[in-house]
């Protein structure tokens, strides 16, 4: 499986054409095509910045349809940093997709088996993490910043679908999308001695810059993670782009100190 970039109607977003050959919409927003300004320009996904709702929303709507799709059948989540799992029902349609407030509460990763059912999630440097299971037809989404995958919410949002979906790990196809990269990612000598002891299993995620920094590739921690859970290497695609290195295209908190929006991570079952 490969990754690749795609526009629709004036909408550049990355995708993986086999999982959209399968009637699997996916996409990573890019920043362009939007209508926000400043710091948010132009297509901010996020309603929890400072920009102007009126502004996101119509965001949200362009980016929808480049998949013919509509806001109405959106989900959001809240996105704590934690590891908790909620699946998605018909019912949950417009939770998050409108206003903040009605987003799935104390949430990082959804799951759903129920066509036409959008979920969308939020980044400026985590990770996101597509989950797709062809055999039955279920799919998955998880917010991997370094605090929810230390708490790995991936592997929660591979057992949620095996529980509730029958998912099969071997068989589950995954996508890891754009974040911050080895590059960027600096942490302190104490936090890479937690991430060390947690993953001790996992090998080359932490290198070291010198006694005080250390980097971490959150991209390839996720990846070993979910392989130890099963899933067969050759279903993991990553997409190895920084986003704090290509701020011309993606948003990064890191490196625009926290004033920027946030791209979408949309993934649904067109039927």
């Amino acid at each position: 499986m490969r990754w690749d970039y795609f526009e629709r109607h004036n909408i550049r977003f990355i995708a993986l054409e086999d999982w959209l050959r399968d009637g699997v919409d996916i996409g990573f927003s890019t920043r362009q095509g939007g209508v926000s300004n400043g710091v948010y320009d132009s297509l901010n996904l996020g309603l929890h910045v400072n920009d102007q709702n009126e502004a996101v929303l119509e965001n949200r709507r362009r980016y929808l349809a480049a998949f013919n799709a509509d806001l109405n059948n959106v989900v959001c989540c809240q996105q704590v940093h934690g590891n908790r799992v909620s699946r998605v029902e018909r019912t949950d349609r417009t939770r998050g997709a409108y206003r903040l407030n009605e987003a799935i509460p104390e949430c990082d990763a959804m799951i759903t088996n129920v066509p036409e059912v959008y979920l969308l999630s939020f980044y400026a440097d985590c990770v996101p993490v597509f989950f797709y299971d062809p055999a039955n037809r279920s799919i998955g989404i998880a917010h991997c910043g370094w605090k929810g995958t230390m708490g790995r919410i991936a592997t929660n949002t591979l057992e949620a679908m095996q529980k509730e979906y029958h998912t099969s790990p071997d068989a589950v196809r995954v996508f890891i999308g754009p974040g911050i990269g080895r590059c960027c990612f600096q942490i302190k000598s104490d936090l890479a001695a937690k991430v060390n002891a947690e993953f001790s299993n996992l090998h080359d995620i932490i290198t070291s810059n010198d006694k005080d920094f250390f980097s971490w590739d959150l991209q390839e921690t996720n990846a070993q993670i979910l392989t130890d859970a099963g899933v067969q290497p050759p279903n993991i695609t990553i997409c190895k782009l920084c986003t704090s290195c290509h701020t011309k295209n993606f948003y990064s908190y890191r490196k625009e100190n926290g004033e920027t929006g946030r791209m979408g991570a949309l993934i649904g079952l067109k039927y």
